[in-house]
């Protein structure tokens, strides 16, 4: 069941509750109700009206609006000054490229990466040193929930219906950092997509495989090397429909980062060597190639705390990387300006 269904009054929040639940609308853990006043303070907090529509699912004649984010961010358990960041997941997530149907249906259970660049990582708290792929950070939590819960309830990805992954996995309950920018000094993920480094901006990844690569020797070509011997293993077929914007992710961990700092690698230097290594012709049965168009299809983030030297793979479904600037009150209203 959707959103669509009309408003309801109750008369305690364990009521509104247990009616979330016997409605279909939360992932299977505890939601906020949703009130007249949350959603409004939210579709304040992102300066867009309730009707305005910020994507759609062709396929399912899903129409995406600012209202029906803004409630699922509510029930996500967000705070008003993180919507601005849900709308630009949300958006990003309903490019076309970003394959939304597909990737929310597929058997294999595809789920999505929310990753934050620029100064709003700061302002609102998003976490992306030690543990940030995990629990404890609310920003990072409900921020990645919240995309879910759109997917859920308002792209009708349910499972059993339109969901279709014979297994699901963890990942599909949130999943959202930021990269830590300020820990190495290499160009930041935005900037190389061609933003500038004081804007705001959210890139989604589908995520068919989360790979770990732990290297513990202090060479970067040894580090770098069992990246790519990893992603060699996933492999990544070209597919027709997406292109050549398909790209993998690598997340470097900070022991990585203190190694490859060491020696003057940059991400433009990592990319070139590993871009040859991950797309050379097939050498053995467990050996595949990755069909990645250019190095910079190599998307490099930094990211994660000290302890162990690792770094971590996220590589495709059926889908391109896709992006949208965080669009505060202020700039909508400079970019509406006649």
């Amino acid at each position: 069941m959707t959103l669509d269904a009309p408003a309801r009054t109750f008369d305690t929040a364990d009521e509104a509750l247990e009616a979330c639940f016997e409605l279909g609308w939360t992932d299977g853990l505890p939601v906020v109700p949703a009130t007249a006043e949350a959603v409004s303070a939210m579709l304040a907090a992102g300066g867009l009206g309730p009707e305005e529509v910020l994507g759609t699912v062709p396929t399912r004649n899903v129409t995406v609006t600012a209202e029906k984010a803004a409630i699922n961010a509510v029930m996500a358990g967000c705070r008003p000054e993180y919507f601005p960041v849900v709308v630009a997941a949300v958006r990003a997530h309903l490019q076309t490229k970003a394959n939304s149907h597909s990737t929310t249906a597929t058997l294999a259970g595809a789920a999505h990466a929310v990753i934050v660049n620029g100064p709003v990582r700061h302002e609102i708290g998003i976490h992306s040193g030690q543990a940030c792929f995990g629990p404890g950070f609310r920003a990072n939590a409900t921020i990645g929930r919240a995309l879910r819960l759109v997917i859920r309830n308002v792209c009708r990805a349910i499972p059993g219906e339109l969901d279709r992954a014979s297994f699901s996995w963890p990942l599909r309950y949130s999943f959202c950092f930021g990269e830590d920018e300020e820990a190495t000094g290499w160009t930041p993920l935005h900037v190389q997509l061609g933003y500038r480094p004081d804007e705001s901006v959210v890139t989604i990844q589908s995520v068919m495989r989360f790979l770990q690569v732990t290297e513990f020797d202090p060479d970067p070509e040894k580090i770098l090397d069992a990246i790519g011997e990893h992603a060699r293993h996933a492999g990544l077929q070209r597919d027709e429909w997406a292109g050549d914007g398909r790209s993998v992710v690598v997340v470097i961990g900070t022991e990585h980062q203190l190694r490859l700092l060491d020696q003057g690698w940059t991400k433009e230097r990592m990319q070139n060597y590993l871009w040859p290594m991950m797309t050379a012709d097939t050498v053995g049965k467990y050996d595949n190639k990755l069909h990645l168009a250019d190095p910079a299809n190599i998307m490099i983030v930094a990211a994660g705390g000290p302890g162990i030297a690792q770094s971590w793979l996220l590589v495709p479904h059926l889908a391109v990387p896709t992006h949208e600037p965080v669009q505060s009150p202020v700039t909508i209203a400079e970019g509406s300006a006649p």
